[in-house]
């Protein structure tokens, strides 16, 4: 390895300070644990249900976008190869709904931590982000 490869992989001080003072920052009280750990609880039994019920009508909606998308294309195939084309768009339609459903719970739990941590949402700064 070259001295500019590893001189590119230091922590610079004023990184490292600033990630100390995340990590020292006070917590927040317990009864507000409490109430996040609930609000998280309670997001995150809505979303799973939300998915058990909606999660044939998304994933049907998602092989018709999926399937306007592909189009009339080209069969390039051997003679006697299979080619079920319902098949792998209905399993991508059904991927692609399980990994909506997997970021909107990695949402949920991440802001979740932010606000253990005492951190302001994105969301809730109150600027126009502009």
């Amino acid at each position: 390895m070259s001295a500019e490869g590893s001189a590119s992989r230091t922590i610079s001080p004023s990184f490292a300070s600033a990630s100390a003072e995340r990590s020292s920052a006070p917590a927040v009280s317990p009864e507000r644990a409490a109430e996040i750990t609930s609000w998280a609880d309670r997001t995150t039994a809505r979303a799973e249900f939300e998915f058990r019920e909606n999660r044939e009508q998304w994933t049907n909606r998602q092989y018709g976008e999926l399937l306007a998308r592909d189009g009339e294309r080209m069969s390039l195939r051997p003679p006697g190869a299979t080619d079920d084309r319902k098949a792998h768009l209905m399993r991508a339609a059904e991927h692609m709904v399980r990994r909506n459903h997997a970021a909107r719970i990695a949402g949920i739990n991440n802001a979740a931590h932010k606000l253990l941590a005492g951190e302001i949402l994105e969301s809730k700064k109150g600027d126009l982000g502009r």
